[in-house]
C-alpha cells in the first residue's frame, strides 16, 4: 500500500472489513468527520475515521477490525460529558447512536411486581425515562433531563436529585477487550460517585437492564415535571455545555465555591462560567477545547486559593493532546 500513514490505515481497515464480508460497513466509514456537532459543548476537531454501527454485530466487528489494524478507537455516545480536542481524535470513532436505541420490557421472574427494562447503549436517557413513565414504572424520573445515552450514564454512574444509575441498574452486557461478551450484575459494576468498573477497563457497554417497579403514573409524571422545572430555573439549558463541570467535593457544592471565588460569568475565550449556575461552563458561541481546559485550570487555581478545596473535573477531555488526561 502507498500513501500517507493515515491513507494506509484506512486502506488497511477497509480491506480487513471487506475480507470479513463487511463491504457495506467498510463503505460507510467516513474520513475527517466533524465532531463539534456530536458533543453538547459544541467544540472540537474531526475524527480521522468515523462510523455509526447499525447493530451490535457491527460494533463487535468494528472493534475487532480496529484491533487487527493497530488502530486506536473511541466509543462515542451523545457526547454530553466530554470535550473533544481542537486537534481532533486519532483513529476510529465508533458512534453508538439511534440504531442502537431499542427498549423492551419484561416481567421479572425473580421478584414479584418488578419489571426488567432493557435498553441498547445508544438509547437516550430521556427516551428511556419517558418510556418507563408511560408503562407506569417508577425509578427513572431523576434521569429524564440528563442529556446522555444510557450507556454513557452507566459508564459514569450519572445521577441527579439524590438518585444515581446504581439505584436502578440490574445488569449490563459489554464487549471485553478480548472480544468476548460479559454480563455484569449488581455490585460487579463497582458504582461510586460518578464512576463504575467501566472506567477501569476497555469494555464497550452494549446494553443495560434496569429493575423497576410499578408506581402511580400521575405521581411519576408530576415528579418528572417538577425536575424539569427545577432544571429550567437553575441550569443554563439554552447554551451549549458538557453538564456539571466538576464533581461535588465532600462537604461542599462546586457551584457555590466557584461563585464565592468571584468567578461567576468569568470567561477565557469563548468559554464562560455560567451566569445562571457557576457549576457549569458554557460555550458563548466560539469556544475552543483549549478555552474550556484553561478555564477549568483557572477555576481550580482560584477556588483552591480561596477555599483550600481542589475541585476535580467531571468533564472528560478526549482526543489529541489529552491521551493521558491532560495536554502533551
Amino acid at each position: 500500500m502507498s500513501g500517507t500513514p493515515r491513507e494506509i490505515k484506512i486502506q488497511e481497515l477497509r480491506s480487513w472489513l471487506i475480507s470479513a464480508g463487511q463491504d457495506e460497513l467498510a463503505a460507510r466509514i467516513r474520513l475527517d468527520e466533524p465532531l463539534k456537532t456530536r458533543n453538547t459543548m459544541r467544540v472540537g476537531g474531526t475524527a480521522d475515521f468515523f462510523v455509526e454501527p447499525e447493530g451490535l454485530l457491527e460494533v463487535i466487528t468494528l472493534r475487532e477490525a480496529a484491533q487487527a489494524c493497530g488502530l486506536p478507537y473511541f466509543i462515542l455516545g451523545n457526547g454530553s460529558n466530554l470535550v473533544v480536542s481542537d486537534e481532533g481524535v486519532e483513529g476510529l470513532v465508533i458512534h453508538i447512536g439511534d440504531a442502537l436505541s431499542q427498549v423492551r420490557f419484561e416481567d421479572d421472574s425473580e421478584e414479584e411486581g418488578a419489571v426488567l427494562v432493557t435498553a441498547y447503549a445508544g438509547a437516550m436517557l430521556s427516551r428511556v425515562a419517558l418510556a418507563c413513565a408511560k408503562e407506569g414504572l417508577t425509578g427513572m424520573e431523576f434521569s429524564a433531563g440528563i442529556p446522555g445515552s444510557i450507556g454513557g450514564a452507566v459508564f459514569m454512574n450519572a445521577g441527579a436529585y439524590g438518585k444515581e444509575m446504581k439505584d436502578v441498574v440490574y445488569r449490563s452486557v459489554s464487549l471485553t477487550a478480548t472480544q468476548t461478551m460479559k454480563t455484569c450484575c449488581s455490585d460487579e459494576h463497582q458504582f461510586g460517585y460518578r464512576t463504575s468498573c467501566y472506567m477501569q477497563n476497555d469494555d464497550i457497554i452494549l446494553s443495560v437492564t434496569l429493575r423497576l417497579f410499578k408506581g402511580n403514573s400521575t405521581d411519576i409524571f408530576a415528579r418528572m415535571k417538577e425536575y424539569a422545572e427545577k432544571r429550567s430555573h437553575s441550569q443554563p439549558l439554552s447554551m451549549p455545555s458538557a453538564g456539571s463541570a466538576f464533581k461535588r467535593p465532600c462537604g461542599h457544592y462546586a457551584g457555590a465555591l466557584i461563585e464565592t471565588a468571584g468567578l461567576k460569568g468569568f470567561c477565557i475565550g469563548g468559554a464562560q462560567v455560567s451566569k445562571k449556575h457557576a457549576g457549569f461552563i458554557v460555550n458563548t458561541g466560539n469556544a475552543t477545547a483549549r478555552d474550556v481546559y484553561e478555564l477549568i485550570e483557572e477555576i481550580q487555581r482560584r477556588v483552591f486559593q480561596k477555599s483550600g478545596v481542589m475541585l476535580e473535573p467531571e468533564i472528560r477531555f478526549i482526543g489529541r493532546g489529552y491521551e493521558t488526561g491532560g495536554r502533551k
